[in-house]
């Protein structure tokens, strides 16, 4: 099996620009999917704190769909697929993630301001991806580092969000 991307976090940027700032933000966020949703058991995949929140499942479900929905946004060519699957969810979701970060780091500052979000009846510039499905994936994937120690397995040990790397 290919290695999967945010084991760690790539390199510093060499520059400060606004698409290494966003391509920064996704390489946290992978990151801690990456951790976060590692080692999963079948009773942490089917956990939910209470009966009317998503089950981590479906919290995987979502992520998925917000990392491909920012993807898209910001010139992103891959396909949505119906994945049912906690392994075949984490593998796209970092994928995603990995593609976007790494179009980022390529990209001009100024072409920012050619990517819109397509809503059901209206378009929102690309800003809304960030306090929309970036910072609502982060809220998820903390829920599922939450409801894995909750139900009995918390993220491994040596994890540091903080520097990027498993030690």
């Amino acid at each position: 099996m290919t290695e999967l991307p945010y084991q760690s976090i790539p390199p510093l940027p060499e520059e400060i620009n606004s698409t290494n700032i966003i391509s920064r933000m996704i390489d946290g966020l992978g990151f801690r999917y990456y951790w976060g949703t590692e080692g999963l058991r079948t009773e942490d995949i089917d956990f939910r704190p209470e009966k009317d929140s998503r089950n981590t499942l479906e919290l995987l479900g979502h992520i998925y769909d917000l990392a491909f929905a920012a993807n898209k946004v910001l010139g992103g060519n891959a396909t949505k697929k119906d994945l049912s699957s906690y392994i075949e969810l984490r593998k796209e979701t970092l994928i995603l993630y990995k593609d976007l970060s790494d179009r980022l780091r390529e990209m001009p500052d100024e072409d920012l301001e050619n990517y819109n979000y397509m809503g059901s009846a209206q378009s929102f510039p690309f800003w809304y991806l960030l306090n929309g499905q970036i910072a609502d994936a982060l809220t998820h994937v903390g829920q599922i580092v939450s409801w894995r120690r909750i139900s009995g397995n918390p993220q491994p040990k040596g994890v540091n969000v903080f520097l990027g790397r498993k030690s």
